[in-house]
């Protein structure tokens, strides 16, 4: 690769679409709840209405249940996951209500991994023109947990299994960008649980070999080059306070609109010891090594709109969310 060609190379970050009302630059995203409380309704209330699909994992389903949008009840896509956390009632009226609710027992994933799965099956369901899109690994039916009764494909998928299938509206723009909402900020090891989905985007959702096969370009991010015009999908950890992302080696442009997110950011440094350059931040860093035990740049100061990472290893990034007026 030619020296011009690795400057035009960056990988751009718009947290803020997923935020703004101005329908022509929104980033198509499904939203993905987990099972901690919603306390920032309003900033809540904007992602959902601008999600192109929801699913809850598990006890997700519980925390949006008793919130309202103009008096109508939230109505996700899927309710997926272990379903010990979701409560009967809850889990009893969205059946009713014809939200596929989709039962997975793996002890090898969490709720939040089984959601991501289910996201894939379905981009993988209406990419073909035949059923035979779906894997040879799921069965014709399923245990709903709920003492032997069986539930059908059309269920697991929340389409019309005959023939084939109906596709949804949002299907046009897969692979979707994903936003996990309470990704962060309660258990700590589910924090770290959230942290390690990130590093593990580029394998399991764009479908690169992992770290170290000298094939996969970036980690948890979408790239996007002037020269090749590529685009990757996205996982982006959001919560009433703040939205994470991990940037990916080289060069990371960042839209950081002050009107949707507060000053307060932080460069945490996952992955191990980095180099790291920015511009755009109060307290800029020029080669900078950061690691733990040595620096981190915590409570680091947005200064502009737009900030840039140039990073020599995958660095986690998070900033604060500009609370919404209640």
């Amino acid at each position: 690769m030619s020296g011009k060609e690795d400057i035009q190379m960056a990988t751009t970050w718009s947290p803020g679409d997923y935020l703004t009302d101005q329908a022509e630059t929104r980033l198509p995203f499904a939203l993905v709840i987990l099972n901690q409380p919603i306390l920032d309704v309003k900033g809540f209330t904007r992602l959902w209405n601008n999600a192109s699909l929801r699913v809850c994992a598990d006890g997700g389903a519980n925390h949006i249940y008793s919130l309202k949008i103009d008096n109508e009840i939230l109505i996700p896509d899927c309710i997926t996951g272990d379903l010990d956390s979701l409560q009967s009632k809850v889990g009893n009226d969205y059946r009713a209500l014809g939200v596929a609710i989709v039962p997975d027992h793996s002890q090898d994933a969490t709720d939040f991994t089984k959601s991501l799965n289910w996201i894939l099956k379905q981009e993988k369901l209406h990419a073909s023109p035949n059923q035979d899109a779906v894997s040879d690994d799921d069965d014709d039916e399923m245990c709903d947990g709920s003492g032997g009764v069986n539930v059908p494909r059309s269920d697991i998928y929340g389409v019309p299994w005959a023939g084939k299938p109906v596709a949804p509206s949002w299907i046009e723009h897969a692979p979707l960008d994903i936003v996990a909402y309470s990704a962060t900020g309660g258990r700590m090891d589910q924090t770290f649980h959230a942290i390690d989905q990130l590093f593990q985007a580029d394998h399991r959702l764009n479908g690169d070999k992992e770290e170290g096969s000298g094939e996969s370009e970036g980690l948890g991010s979408q790239h996007t080059s002037s020269s090749t015009n590529t685009i990757r999908r996205k996982l982006v950890l959001m919560s009433d306070e703040s939205v994470t992302f991990l940037l990916s080696r080289g060069r990371n442009v960042i839209k950081t609109p002050l009107e949707a997110f507060g000053k307060t950011c932080g460069l945490i440094p996952v992955a191990g010891a980095s180099v790291i350059t920015t511009k755009g931040l109060e307290w800029d860093l020029d080669a900078a090594e950061t690691k733990f035990g040595g620096m981190v740049s915590t409570s680091n100061h947005l200064t502009r709109g737009e900030v840039e990472v140039v990073t020599t290893e995958p660095l986690l990034f998070t900033m604060e969310m500009r609370k919404a007026r209640q």
